[in-house]
């Protein structure tokens, strides 16, 4: 039984997960949605999986826009997982939803909880809530992994009908505003000019210039840029400073480089 897993991960929680899955699933692929987006997929396997975070209670857009992209066909098992710092919310049914007008099925949804990476908000948790929940997670992807096995049907995760529509109209509000979001994005004296953030872009938002990052108003607000930052030279608006950066302590940054 073969089964690829497609992932989109900005601070490698999402890659963690589907490493785990790899690792104790045989005959399985992993692939970066931002690598292989526009490339034309070998897609004769019997399983397909989707990992990705949860962006204001939604599927991020680069994740939407490479699931209608995809040739598919209701053969296969198809299943989603969702990495989020606490609820899933409903993004599991807009995936479902996404597959359906596609004329597919998606036949099981998960939610595992991972280490929040919204430093817009918050800084790093401590090193031990994210132990903890490394922990979890490893339970969690073992239940998983014996479902996919056995291709069995599962619910849709997702929270009650009123956190649902609270989390949807919040997605609505906050997605068409994505792109230009990178407006907020500040650059200190610290920047080595070493091209990271660049390359760990998933949507080519960033472009080198005279040895600086210029952001190009197509940005997917996902903060791998900031996060992944080795001199923290970047900054949003002023909201970070002195913020935790975060990343997942078993992931390199250039396993998250666009290209290899």
């Amino acid at each position: 039984m073969k089964t690829n897993l497609f992932f989109f991960s900005a601070t490698g929680n999402s890659l963690s997960v589907a490493k785990d899955i790899a690792a104790r699933l045989p005959e399985t692929q992993i692939f970066s949605i931002s690598k292989v987006f526009n490339i034309e997929m070998d897609l004769s396997v019997d399983n397909i999986g989707f990992i990705f975070p949860v962006y204001f209670s939604g599927m991020p857009r680069i994740v939407i826009d490479f699931i209608n992209k995809l040739d598919l066909d209701n053969s296969k098992y198809i299943f989603a997982i969702c990495t989020c710092g606490a609820f899933p919310m409903g993004t599991l049914l807009q995936t479902q939803k996404q597959l359906k007008l596609k004329g597919l099925t998606l036949d099981a949804g998960f939610s595992i909880q991972m280490p929040g990476s919204y430093l817009v908000k918050y800084g790093a948790y401590s090193i031990e809530k994210q132990n903890d929940m490394f922990t979890r997670e490893k339970v969690k992807v073992e239940t998983i992994i014996k479902m996919i096995t056995k291709r069995q049907k599962n619910k849709i995760q997702h929270n009650n009908f009123l956190m649902d529509g609270i989390g949807n109209f919040a997605y609505r509000s906050m997605l068409p505003k994505f792109p230009t979001l990178d407006h907020n994005f500040v650059l200190n004296e610290k920047c080595s000019s070493c091209n990271t953030c660049e390359k760990v872009c998933p949507v080519r938002n960033i472009k080198i210039t005279n040895g600086k990052p210029n952001w190009q108003r197509n940005c997917e607000h996902c903060l791998a840029c900031i996060q992944w930052c080795p001199n923290e030279a970047i900054q949003y608006r002023n909201q970070t400073i002195n913020r935790k950066r975060y990343h997942h302590p078993e992931v390199l940054v250039k396993e998250l480089y666009r290209e290899s």
